[in-house]
């Protein structure tokens, strides 16, 4: 029997399928962003579709594209409304203008990443975000040296479910930001303050006080931090799984070596310095200076 012609057979075209049902977990699901905006300018029926599927995504992923244009953004941000997930780590070209819409229209919002954005935004930016989105539990500023005490204190003030946060190489910050930070928010898991050079003691005194539940603190580079700061963390901490102190030059085996049975440490014993004795530098300044008295 012959096969039927091309004209015989019944070739449904993308957009005829069910969409929430077949295209959108099947087909749109298993594309990029940007691989979706290219069937969207094939035609019509195709823009209405991935417009549709936009409402629907919960993850936005922005950070591999380098060429992802603020015109697209503009289309997307006006479309998603459902997304728990903001991804847009080293869009350069992202501003506070095309950002502000999608904290406005996405207030189930629970992880935003902004790292490495370092000329585009201001601490304006993340004042849509704190006042809409009351449901973050995660939040990552690396290398965002626009970030100020304000703006630190305002999502202090504002919001109540943070457990993980990144203000690496926020250079603005201060132990009075941070300390507001850590008050408030007393189930912090994951804590990343490296290169945060105007920190101090003060700052881990809070951390032992506020923070019992974390589990992961990075101080790499704090070097106005010091042994009895990390003492006091170490005693209260009793979650702490990893620490990072690499570069804190007033650390020592003094504050380390009590922890190093339980607690993953990125320094090895022989990077502390050591005097007589086996003991610390530091350590061994506070004996002399009893011995003296």
């Amino acid at each position: 029997m012959s096969s039927a012609s091309s004209s015989d057979r019944v070739t449904p075209l993308i957009y005829e399928l069910a969409w929430e049902d077949v295209v959108f977990p099947n087909i749109l699901a298993c594309l990029s962003i940007k691989d979706c905006f290219n069937l969207r300018a094939s035609s019509k029926e195709c823009r209405s579709m991935v417009d549709e599927y936009f409402t629907k995504i919960r993850r936005v992923n922005l950070s591999q594209y380098k060429s992802f244009t603020p015109a697209a953004f503009k289309v997307l941000s006006t479309k998603v409304i459902n997304i728990r997930h903001l991804n847009l780590a080293n869009c350069k070209w992202i501003t506070d203008e095309l950002l502000a819409p999608v904290f406005e229209n996405n207030k189930h919002l629970t992880f935003v990443n902004l790292s490495n954005i370092c000329t585009g935004l201001t601490a304006a930016a993340l004042q849509p975000l704190i006042l809409n989105c009351k449901e973050l539990k995660i939040l990552r500023l690396q290398n965002c040296h626009w970030v100020t005490h304000g703006s630190i204190e305002a999502l202090s003030f504002h919001q109540t479910e943070l457990e993980e946060i990144d203000l690496t190489s926020c250079s603005e910050l201060g132990d009075r930001a941070v300390t507001a930070l850590l008050e408030k928010f007393r189930n912090l898991r994951i804590l990343c303050l490296c290169n945060v050079s105007f920190i101090t003691d003060q700052t881990l005194f809070a951390i032992a006080s506020y923070s019992k539940k974390i589990q992961h603190l990075n101080l790499r580079g704090c070097w106005r931090i010091t042994d009895i700061g990390l003492r006091s963390v170490g005693e209260y901490c009793v979650n702490l799984k990893s620490l990072m102190v690499r570069d804190c030059r007033n650390v020592t085996e003094f504050s380390l070596q009590p922890l190093r049975t339980k607690v993953f440490i990125d320094t090895q014993p022989q990077d502390a310095v050591y005097l007589h004795q086996g003991f610390p530098v530091g350590a061994c300044r506070i004996n002399r200076i009893n011995m003296q008295i």
